[in-house]
């Protein structure tokens, strides 16, 4: 009986402790979509998708190798007000050219992974995001 006194709180406590989404999960997945992008890599970009099918640009081109690493970009986290969504909001210089690249994504939770919602990206207003939800972190911010 005084066991079960130990090993029910602590059983709690694990499982509490493993429900929460960190914001470098979120950050990862954000990184996945980048680098299948720049990458051309279709069959990547598919598995990433929260709609089947909503992302097609690269279906016929040449998959390459971009470089772009993880360390690369600037990740700002903003959940939103539901919990199965994040917005994110990345900054890099474009591996393939000059530019410096500021993209907005909306990372919805499909099941058991995290989904990029292209259609709902594209619409995404970067200062209202600001305005309007509070920073959770920036991965790779310069002070």
């Amino acid at each position: 009986m005084k066991l079960t006194y130990l090993v029910l709180p602590l059983t709690l406590l694990l499982l509490g402790g493993c429900s929460g989404t960190e914001p470098e999960d979120i950050a990862k997945v954000a990184y996945d979509w980048e680098k299948a992008y720049f990458d051309r890599d279709y069959d990547e970009q598919q598995k990433l998708l929260f709609r089947d099918g909503s992302y097609e640009v690269n279906k016929t081109t040449k998959k390459i190798n971009s470089g772009l690493e993880y360390k690369d970009i600037q990740y700002e986290i903003y959940p939103t007000n539901e919990s199965d969504q994040y917005y994110v909001m990345t900054t890099f210089r474009n591996p393939n050219g000059e530019n410096t690249v500021e993209d907005e994504l909306l990372i919805r939770e499909k099941g058991e992974e995290w989904k990029i919602d292209v259609d709902k990206s594209m619409k995404i207003d970067r200062e209202e995001i600001k305005e309007k939800y509070e920073l959770e972190k920036c991965i790779h911010c310069k002070d």
